[in-house]
């Protein structure tokens, strides 16, 4: 479900004016996440990493109203739910294709891993490289599991669509402790550098509790 949001009471009503009409919106942050408890739990009970990581980036984009504020023609709106669109490599080769997953409310860990295990394998035996769904309750992600990076530049096509883009990195050990290097970026006329930090909180909560 989606509703109007109300930018004339909106606090940030002038920013998103401001920045409402760029030709590059777009603002990214790339962070380093402890991922040390996810780790260990998903290798005592061979999880897959990837789909754990997965459901911990959606849970928290749930939890953060500005992660669900969209732009269209009409103004903003915010959607109640949104889902994750992300890259999966096709079986036997180095290509890739999107996969869709869809978050349900009162999702746990093992219900979302057990259902988006499903949705990739299906995914990567072969299904067509297509355009994004024609909806913005998304947000896109990308794995990089072969690169620790410390930054990312996304492709666009342009639009001014507004969905959130993440990325996974290669997770490494420093210390003792299991670095997860990930990028946040978002259109800055919907969110600040503020409300990027309160996103990588919630996502340094759900790493921190996660549990099967």
């Amino acid at each position: 479900m989606e509703r109007i949001f109300d930018i004339e009471n909106w606090e940030r009503k002038e920013n998103y004016f401001f920045f409402k009409d760029f030709k590059e919106p777009f603002v990214g942050i790339t962070v380093e996440l402890d991922a040390t408890k996810l780790v260990r739990i998903c290798k005592s009970k061979s999880i897959s990493i990837h789909h754990a990581l997965l459901f911990c980036t959606i849970s928290a984009a749930n939890q953060c109203l500005p992660m669900r504020l969209r732009r269209n023609e009409d103004g903003v709106v915010e959607h109640s739910t949104i889902d994750m669109g992300c890259a999966v490599m096709r079986e036997g080769t180095s290509a890739f294709t999107f996969a869709y997953y869809p978050w349900h409310d009162g999702d746990d860990a093992k219900d979302f891993i057990a259902r988006a295990l499903e949705i990739t394998k299906k995914t990567a035996q072969g299904l067509p490289l297509a355009h994004r769904p024609d909806r913005t309750n998304l947000i896109y992600g990308t794995t990089l599991p072969w690169i620790s990076f410390t930054s990312f530049t996304h492709p666009k096509k342009g639009g001014g669509h507004s969905i959130p883009r993440t990325v996974i990195g290669k997770i490494f050990n420093r210390d003792g402790i299991d670095i997860l290097p990930f990028q946040l970026e978002v259109d800055h006329a919907l969110m600040d550098g503020i409300h990027m930090a309160q996103y990588f909180d919630t996502l340094q909560n759900e790493l921190n509790k996660f549990s099967l």
